[in-house]
Protein backbone atom coordinates (compact mmCIF):
# COMPACT_ATOMS: atom_id res chain seq x y z
CA UNK A 1 0.00 0.00 0.00
CA UNK A 2 1.36 3.42 -0.80
CA UNK A 3 0.62 7.07 -0.24
CA UNK A 4 -3.00 8.19 -0.13
CA UNK A 5 -4.13 11.82 0.32
CA UNK A 6 -6.34 12.38 3.33
CA UNK A 7 -7.41 15.22 5.57
CA UNK A 8 -4.93 15.55 8.45
CA UNK A 9 -5.93 16.97 11.83
CA UNK A 10 -3.91 20.19 12.37
CA UNK A 11 -4.36 19.82 16.12
CA UNK A 12 -2.61 16.44 16.10
CA UNK A 13 0.03 17.58 13.61
CA UNK A 14 0.76 20.64 15.73
CA UNK A 15 1.91 18.38 18.55
CA UNK A 16 4.57 16.73 16.40
CA UNK A 17 8.20 17.87 16.45
CA UNK A 18 9.31 19.91 14.50
CA UNK A 19 5.85 20.73 13.06
CA UNK A 20 5.06 22.39 16.38
CA UNK A 21 7.56 25.10 15.44
CA UNK A 22 5.58 26.20 12.39
CA UNK A 23 3.20 29.14 12.45
CA UNK A 24 -0.48 28.16 11.92
CA UNK A 25 -0.29 29.37 8.30
CA UNK A 26 2.85 27.41 7.53
CA UNK A 27 1.47 24.33 9.31
CA UNK A 28 -1.55 24.46 6.99
CA UNK A 29 0.83 24.73 4.04
CA UNK A 30 2.80 21.73 5.29
CA UNK A 31 -0.32 19.60 5.68
CA UNK A 32 -1.57 20.61 2.23
CA UNK A 33 1.61 19.06 0.77
CA UNK A 34 1.66 16.05 3.13
CA UNK A 35 0.26 12.59 2.46
CA UNK A 36 -0.91 9.62 4.50
CA UNK A 37 0.86 6.28 4.00
CA UNK A 38 -0.81 3.03 5.07
CA UNK A 39 1.13 -0.23 5.10
CA UNK A 40 0.39 -3.82 6.19
CA UNK A 41 2.41 -5.84 8.75
CA UNK A 42 5.83 -6.78 7.42
CA UNK A 43 6.09 -3.90 4.97
CA UNK A 44 9.56 -2.34 4.82
CA UNK A 45 9.40 1.44 5.15
CA UNK A 46 13.09 2.03 4.46
CA UNK A 47 16.49 0.34 4.68
CA UNK A 48 19.43 1.10 6.96
CA UNK A 49 21.99 3.37 5.23
CA UNK A 50 19.47 4.39 2.55
CA UNK A 51 19.01 8.05 1.68
CA UNK A 52 15.37 9.06 1.82
CA UNK A 53 13.71 12.40 1.09
CA UNK A 54 10.72 11.67 3.35
CA UNK A 55 10.09 12.83 6.89
CA UNK A 56 7.76 10.23 8.45
CA UNK A 57 5.60 10.41 11.59
CA UNK A 58 3.95 7.28 13.01
CA UNK A 59 0.22 7.97 13.53
CA UNK A 60 -0.99 4.44 14.31
CA UNK A 61 0.44 0.95 14.79
CA UNK A 62 3.95 -0.21 15.65
CA UNK A 63 7.24 -0.07 13.75
CA UNK A 64 10.35 -2.17 14.41
CA UNK A 65 13.61 -0.26 13.94
CA UNK A 66 16.31 -2.84 13.20
CA UNK A 67 20.06 -2.55 12.77
CA UNK A 68 22.38 -4.77 10.78
CA UNK A 69 23.93 -6.06 14.03
CA UNK A 70 20.62 -7.71 14.98
CA UNK A 71 19.45 -5.20 17.60
CA UNK A 72 16.00 -3.67 17.28
CA UNK A 73 13.73 -1.13 18.93
CA UNK A 74 9.93 -0.96 18.81
CA UNK A 75 8.31 2.40 18.15
CA UNK A 76 4.64 2.68 19.15
CA UNK A 77 2.13 5.28 18.00
CA UNK A 78 0.76 7.58 20.75
CA UNK A 79 4.03 7.25 22.68
CA UNK A 80 6.14 10.31 23.45
CA UNK A 81 8.76 8.97 21.04
CA UNK A 82 6.23 8.97 18.20
CA UNK A 83 5.92 12.76 18.46
CA UNK A 84 9.21 12.92 16.56
CA UNK A 85 10.01 11.68 13.05
CA UNK A 86 10.77 7.99 12.52
CA UNK A 87 14.59 7.75 12.29
CA UNK A 88 14.87 11.22 10.77
CA UNK A 89 18.46 10.79 9.58
CA UNK A 90 20.15 10.69 6.21
CA UNK A 91 21.43 8.10 5.62
CA UNK A 92 18.95 6.11 7.72
CA UNK A 93 20.32 4.58 10.92
CA UNK A 94 17.82 1.69 10.94
CA UNK A 95 15.74 -0.55 8.71
CA UNK A 96 12.09 0.17 9.52
CA UNK A 97 9.52 -2.66 9.31
CA UNK A 98 5.81 -2.43 10.04
CA UNK A 99 5.15 -4.73 13.03
CA UNK A 100 1.40 -4.15 12.65
CA UNK A 101 -0.73 -2.30 10.15
CA UNK A 102 0.62 1.26 10.28
CA UNK A 103 -0.42 4.74 9.26
CA UNK A 104 2.20 7.42 8.72
CA UNK A 105 2.25 11.11 7.92
CA UNK A 106 4.75 11.73 5.10
CA UNK A 107 6.37 15.06 4.20
CA UNK A 108 9.12 15.92 1.74
CA UNK A 109 12.12 16.60 4.00
CA UNK A 110 13.49 19.45 1.89
CA UNK A 111 10.09 21.15 1.72
CA UNK A 112 9.74 20.85 5.50
CA UNK A 113 13.18 22.39 6.05
CA UNK A 114 12.19 25.32 3.84
CA UNK A 115 9.01 25.85 5.85
CA UNK A 116 10.91 25.71 9.11
CA UNK A 117 13.43 28.26 7.81
CA UNK A 118 10.60 30.57 6.74
CA UNK A 119 8.95 30.17 10.12
CA UNK A 120 12.19 31.02 11.91
CA UNK A 121 12.74 34.07 9.72
CA UNK A 122 9.38 35.49 10.77
CA UNK A 123 10.65 36.13 14.30
CA UNK A 124 14.28 37.15 14.48
CA UNK A 125 14.50 38.96 17.79
CA UNK A 126 16.65 37.15 20.34
CA UNK A 127 13.96 36.50 22.95
CA UNK A 128 11.75 34.74 20.43
CA UNK A 129 14.65 32.73 19.07
CA UNK A 130 15.75 31.67 22.54
CA UNK A 131 12.26 30.63 23.65
CA UNK A 132 11.77 28.64 20.43
CA UNK A 133 15.09 26.86 20.93
CA UNK A 134 14.45 25.86 24.53
CA UNK A 135 11.74 23.32 23.70
CA UNK A 136 13.58 20.11 24.64
CA UNK A 137 12.25 18.45 27.82
CA UNK A 138 15.55 19.20 29.57
CA UNK A 139 14.82 22.94 29.70
CA UNK A 140 11.40 22.55 31.32
CA UNK A 141 13.10 20.66 34.17
CA UNK A 142 15.74 23.29 34.85
CA UNK A 143 15.44 25.34 38.05
CA UNK A 144 13.87 28.68 37.11
CA UNK A 145 16.92 30.73 38.20
CA UNK A 146 19.12 28.61 35.91
CA UNK A 147 16.69 29.05 33.02
CA UNK A 148 16.54 32.83 33.40
CA UNK A 149 20.34 33.12 33.50
CA UNK A 150 20.64 30.71 30.56
CA UNK A 151 18.41 32.90 28.36
CA UNK A 152 20.66 35.89 29.05
CA UNK A 153 23.92 34.02 28.41
CA UNK A 154 23.02 32.41 25.07
CA UNK A 155 24.69 34.23 22.17
CA UNK A 156 23.00 34.43 18.75
CA UNK A 157 25.18 33.48 15.76
CA UNK A 158 24.27 33.65 12.07
CA UNK A 159 25.78 30.95 9.84
CA UNK A 160 26.13 30.56 6.07
CA UNK A 161 25.67 27.41 3.98
CA UNK A 162 28.91 25.41 3.98
CA UNK A 163 30.27 27.12 7.09
CA UNK A 164 32.10 24.82 9.52
CA UNK A 165 30.84 25.49 13.05
CA UNK A 166 33.12 23.06 14.91
CA UNK A 167 35.95 20.99 13.52
CA UNK A 168 36.89 17.45 14.57
CA UNK A 169 39.98 17.54 16.79
CA UNK A 170 39.56 21.19 17.85
CA UNK A 171 39.32 22.00 21.59
CA UNK A 172 35.77 22.14 22.91
CA UNK A 173 34.77 25.76 23.52
CA UNK A 174 31.03 26.11 23.02
CA UNK A 175 27.77 24.22 23.18
CA UNK A 176 25.43 25.02 20.27
CA UNK A 177 21.67 24.96 19.74
CA UNK A 178 20.35 25.14 16.18
CA UNK A 179 17.54 27.68 15.71
CA UNK A 180 17.37 27.74 11.89
CA UNK A 181 18.85 25.67 9.07
CA UNK A 182 20.29 22.17 9.19
CA UNK A 183 23.77 20.85 9.98
CA UNK A 184 25.76 17.88 8.68
CA UNK A 185 27.74 15.77 11.17
CA UNK A 186 30.84 14.11 9.71
CA UNK A 187 33.70 12.11 11.25
CA UNK A 188 36.93 10.48 10.12
CA UNK A 189 36.86 6.72 10.60
CA UNK A 190 40.65 6.63 10.77
CA UNK A 191 43.40 9.20 11.22
CA UNK A 192 44.08 10.96 7.96
CA UNK A 193 41.01 9.44 6.30
CA UNK A 194 38.27 11.35 4.50
CA UNK A 195 35.34 12.62 6.63
CA UNK A 196 32.23 10.43 6.45
CA UNK A 197 28.76 11.88 6.98
CA UNK A 198 27.13 10.39 10.10
CA UNK A 199 23.76 12.13 10.18
CA UNK A 200 22.08 15.54 10.06
CA UNK A 201 20.89 17.87 12.81
CA UNK A 202 17.74 19.98 12.61
CA UNK A 203 16.51 23.10 14.44
CA UNK A 204 15.90 22.39 18.11
CA UNK A 205 18.87 20.02 18.35
CA UNK A 206 22.20 20.76 20.02
CA UNK A 207 25.80 19.62 19.70
CA UNK A 208 29.19 19.86 21.37
CA UNK A 209 28.25 18.54 24.81
CA UNK A 210 30.59 15.54 24.72
CA UNK A 211 33.73 17.64 24.27
CA UNK A 212 32.71 20.13 26.97
CA UNK A 213 31.85 17.50 29.57
CA UNK A 214 34.82 15.22 28.98
CA UNK A 215 37.29 18.04 28.44
CA UNK A 216 38.41 16.46 25.17
CA UNK A 217 38.37 17.75 21.60
CA UNK A 218 35.29 17.77 19.39
CA UNK A 219 34.87 14.28 17.92
CA UNK A 220 32.99 15.44 14.79
CA UNK A 221 32.93 18.24 12.26
CA UNK A 222 29.62 20.13 12.12
CA UNK A 223 28.91 21.98 8.87
CA UNK A 224 25.90 24.10 7.91
CA UNK A 225 23.97 22.52 5.03
CA UNK A 226 22.10 25.76 4.43
CA UNK A 227 22.03 29.29 5.77
CA UNK A 228 20.83 29.27 9.36
CA UNK A 229 21.32 30.48 12.90
CA UNK A 230 22.62 29.10 16.19
CA UNK A 231 22.72 29.91 19.87
CA UNK A 232 26.00 29.20 21.64
CA UNK A 233 27.01 28.87 25.28
CA UNK A 234 30.54 28.85 26.71
CA UNK A 235 31.88 25.69 28.34
CA UNK A 236 31.82 27.05 31.90
CA UNK A 237 28.26 28.34 31.56
CA UNK A 238 27.16 25.10 29.90
CA UNK A 239 28.53 22.96 32.73
CA UNK A 240 27.06 25.22 35.42
CA UNK A 241 23.63 25.85 33.90
CA UNK A 242 22.86 22.70 31.90
CA UNK A 243 24.93 19.84 33.30
CA UNK A 244 25.30 20.18 37.06
CA UNK A 245 21.53 20.26 37.74
CA UNK A 246 21.23 16.77 36.21
CA UNK A 247 24.29 15.04 37.68
CA UNK A 248 23.03 13.00 40.63
CA UNK A 249 24.83 10.04 42.15
CA UNK A 250 23.16 7.19 44.00
CA UNK A 251 24.81 4.69 46.42
CA UNK A 252 24.94 1.05 45.33
CA UNK A 253 22.44 -0.16 47.94
CA UNK A 254 19.89 2.50 47.02
CA UNK A 255 20.43 1.85 43.30
CA UNK A 256 19.68 -1.83 43.76
CA UNK A 257 16.56 -1.01 45.75
CA UNK A 258 15.33 1.34 43.01
CA UNK A 259 16.17 -1.28 40.39
CA UNK A 260 13.95 -3.70 42.27
CA UNK A 261 11.16 -1.13 42.06
CA UNK A 262 11.46 -0.70 38.31
CA UNK A 263 14.45 1.56 37.64
CA UNK A 264 16.57 0.45 34.68
CA UNK A 265 20.31 -0.14 35.00
CA UNK A 266 22.08 1.09 31.86
CA UNK A 267 25.71 0.11 31.31
CA UNK A 268 27.26 2.65 28.92
CA UNK A 269 30.52 0.77 28.28
CA UNK A 270 31.33 -0.97 25.01
CA UNK A 271 29.59 -4.24 24.17
CA UNK A 272 32.86 -6.12 24.71
CA UNK A 273 33.39 -4.72 28.20
CA UNK A 274 29.75 -5.38 29.06
CA UNK A 275 29.98 -9.03 28.00
CA UNK A 276 33.04 -9.63 30.18
CA UNK A 277 31.42 -8.33 33.33
CA UNK A 278 28.27 -6.42 34.24
CA UNK A 279 25.70 -5.99 36.97
CA UNK A 280 22.90 -8.56 36.92
CA UNK A 281 19.79 -7.11 35.33
CA UNK A 282 21.60 -4.27 33.54
CA UNK A 283 21.21 -3.52 29.86
CA UNK A 284 23.96 -2.33 27.53
CA UNK A 285 23.62 0.91 25.57
CA UNK A 286 27.15 2.10 24.70
CA UNK A 287 27.64 5.84 25.04
CA UNK A 288 28.46 6.05 21.32
CA UNK A 289 24.93 4.92 20.43
CA UNK A 290 23.01 6.53 23.30
CA UNK A 291 22.29 9.72 21.33
CA UNK A 292 20.36 7.69 18.75
CA UNK A 293 18.63 5.37 21.23
CA UNK A 294 17.61 7.92 23.89
CA UNK A 295 14.53 9.28 22.04
CA UNK A 296 13.08 5.74 21.96
CA UNK A 297 13.42 5.05 25.69
CA UNK A 298 10.46 5.23 28.06
CA UNK A 299 10.46 8.63 29.77
CA UNK A 300 8.31 7.28 32.60
CA UNK A 301 11.16 5.10 33.89
CA UNK A 302 14.20 6.07 35.98
CA UNK A 303 17.59 5.19 34.46
CA UNK A 304 20.63 4.40 36.60
CA UNK A 305 23.89 4.66 34.67
CA UNK A 306 26.52 2.12 35.63
CA UNK A 307 29.90 0.88 34.43
CA UNK A 308 31.39 4.37 34.46
CA UNK A 309 31.13 6.96 37.23
CA UNK A 310 33.23 9.63 35.53
CA UNK A 311 32.85 12.17 32.76
CA UNK A 312 31.40 9.69 30.26
CA UNK A 313 28.57 8.97 32.69
CA UNK A 314 27.98 12.72 33.06
CA UNK A 315 27.74 12.98 29.29
CA UNK A 316 25.24 10.10 29.20
CA UNK A 317 23.20 11.70 31.99
CA UNK A 318 22.96 14.92 29.99
CA UNK A 319 21.81 13.07 26.85
CA UNK A 320 19.03 11.35 28.81
CA UNK A 321 18.08 14.54 30.65
CA UNK A 322 17.74 16.22 27.23
CA UNK A 323 14.91 13.76 26.54
CA UNK A 324 13.26 14.54 29.88
CA UNK A 325 14.31 11.37 31.71
CA UNK A 326 15.11 10.98 35.39
CA UNK A 327 18.71 9.79 35.52
CA UNK A 328 21.09 8.74 38.30
CA UNK A 329 24.73 7.67 38.22
CA UNK A 330 25.78 4.66 40.27
CA UNK A 331 28.22 5.98 42.85
CA UNK A 332 31.24 3.70 42.78
CA UNK A 333 34.50 5.85 43.28
CA UNK A 334 32.75 9.19 43.19
CA UNK A 335 34.83 12.04 41.84
CA UNK A 336 33.98 15.72 41.36
CA UNK A 337 34.12 15.84 37.59
CA UNK A 338 33.02 19.31 36.63
CA UNK A 339 35.34 21.63 38.48
CA UNK A 340 37.89 22.31 35.72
Amino acid sequence: MGAAPQSIDPGHAGQLTPLNRLTPTLLDEALAHASIERHPPGHRLFMQNARDDRTLFLLSGQVALCRDDGTSITLKADSSEASQPVDDASPRRYTALASTSVTLLSLDAGFLRDLLARSDNMSRDKDTLVNAALTAPLFSRLPKPHLQVLKKRLVHQEANAGEVIVREGAPGEYYYLITAGACRVSRRRRKGGAPVTQHELAPGEGFGEGALITGKAYDSTITMIEKGALLRLSRGEFLTLLVRPFIKWVPFKQAMAQHGEGAILVDIRSAGAFQKRHLPGSINIPLATLHHCAPLLNRARTYILCGDAGRRAASAAFLLAWQGMDTLILDREVRLILDN
